[in-house]
């Protein structure tokens, strides 16, 4: 994400008093994980070149932790919108976005990171007490 687009993104969310990171490459985003980073939310400009877009995508859907995937756009077509859904994306946002869009979308995102890694944990503690 160029430098001003991430800088205007944090002006937008500062009221969240989010956690940010700022990640122009995979190998970035890969050195957070490894330190055992929890992300609920990953905002990815759909503009990426598809190197970058399947190599970031690929960094976070290995995640123990999935976040939910929020893509931003300038212009949405049929294609961009279904193909971010079918690949897993929690949703997608047309710039340009007021502050109140962009952070309903990211309070909706992180939503539905918590409502997902509860059900996991409910999962996974149930496969547990029907093993004992």
């Amino acid at each position: 994400m160029p430098p001003d687009r991430g800088a205007a993104i944090a002006r937008q969310l500062a009221p969240l008093k989010a956690d940010l990171l700022f990640v122009s490459r995979s190998a970035e985003a890969a050195v957070a994980i490894r330190e055992d980073e929890v992300f609920q939310v990953a905002l990815l400009p759909a503009s990426l070149c598809d190197t970058d877009w399947w190599e970031l995508w690929g960094v976070l859907a290995l995640l123990i932790q999935r976040p939910a995937i929020l893509v931003y756009t300038r212009k949405a077509t049929f294609q961009l919108w279904s193909g971010v859904l079918d690949s897993g994306g929690y949703e997608l946002i047309v710039e340009p976005f007021s502050d109140e869009e962009l952070q309903g979308a990211v309070l909706r995102a992180a939503k539905s990171f918590e409502e997902q890694h509860q059900t996991t944990l409910r999962r996974d503690h149930s496969r547990y007490r029907d093993r004992c």
